[in-house]
């Protein structure tokens, strides 16, 4: 399979380490969430672990702070309001973790109630699950690039951000 994976089980342990060191620069009420394909049970992803920090209202400029001591260059919002990214800087000792995308929501926005659902749906929906997991193989077997890749998976990822989306919504 190009592009992507098949599950690995050391992602729980790699997001725990990424956790613990997180969670010594931010501050305690702020939450670290596991999520995207690497956060569910047999799905095929690529080999980079997606880390929510939950921050509560009017905490960000600390987050910003932490995150910085601990090694990352805040990257803004890089398009998608309500959600601010983060890339460990050259140097860091973020850079010996587990490669990772890291980004930052208060509590409540937008990104992160679409990240958790994603990720409670289909942890709670094997079939859903596997589904999508064959579609992303079917896209990886088939996509010269990794481009090709995204956009051959993206209408099952949409569908299923679609019934993850409004399962959130009925839950709450």
């Amino acid at each position: 399979m190009r592009h992507i994976r098949e599950y690995c089980k050391d992602w729980q342990k790699d997001f725990a380490e990424i956790a613990r060191y997180l969670g010594t620069y931010l501050p305690g009420e702020c939450r670290i969430h596991h999520v995207g394909s690497t956060a569910i049970p047999n799905m095929p992803a690529k080999d980079v672990i997606d880390v929510d920090i939950e921050c509560p209202q009017g905490s960000m400029g600390r987050v910003v702070e932490g995150l910085s001591d601990a090694g990352y260059e805040h990257l803004g919002d890089r398009g998608i309001p309500t959600r601010e990214a983060f890339r460990p800087q050259e140097g860091s000792r973020a850079l010996l973790l587990h490669a990772h995308h890291l980004y930052a929501c208060e509590s409540g926005s937008v990104e992160l109630r679409r990240h958790l659902a994603f990720r409670d749906y289909l942890s709670s929906r094997p079939a859903r699950a596997r589904w999508l997991a064959a579609a992303k193989r079917r896209a990886a077997d088939d996509a010269r690039t990794r481009q090709a890749y995204i956009e051959a998976k993206d209408a099952a990822y949409k569908a299923i951000v679609a019934e993850a989306t409004e399962w959130g919504v009925t839950r709450c």
